[in-house]
């Protein structure tokens, strides 16, 4: 049976329309979210660290395309793409789950971004946010 070793969340909006963070043209990125986890030594080489996003986010512009990228310090780990109308459904929220497996011993900063991967379209992140980090041993 998997054993729970550290916990961390990050909210930084509770509701939609708590922030608008403009979606910017790739290859720049903003900053969503940011936590914090720990793996002990004991558990460098059995390990899983489960990583659950919500953004609530809004198409301002034709149909932008939201890149949701996913950092452990600095590597990539993960991306997932997601489209939000501006037209007839304007208003959206993306879901994801992350695991990163046998991450090695130490602290470890979990980073996610967003960028959009369409020319001539605009959109916006205005919230909910909130990431949970659980991290198992297996």
């Amino acid at each position: 049976m998997a054993q729970l070793i550290d916990y961390n969340v990050s909210v930084p909006a509770v509701v939609t329309n708590q922030v608008a963070i403009a979606l910017p043209l790739t290859p720049n990125k903003a900053i969503l979210s940011q936590l914090g986890i720990f793996v002990l030594p004991q558990y460098a080489l059995n390990n899983r660290v489960q990583l659950v996003a919500t953004f609530g986010g809004q198409g301002t512009f034709g149909i932008p395309r939201f890149l949701f990228r996913v950092f452990r310090d600095n590597q990539e780990i993960y991306y997932a793409e997601q489209g939000f109308e501006s037209g007839f459904e304007h208003y959206g929220i993306a879901t994801f789950q992350v695991i990163d497996i046998n991450v090695p011993a130490g602290a470890h900063a979990y980073t996610f971004y967003v960028e959009n991967l369409q020319p001539g379209t605009t959109g916006q992140i205005i919230g909910p946010m909130n990431v949970s980090a659980a991290v198992y041993a297996v």
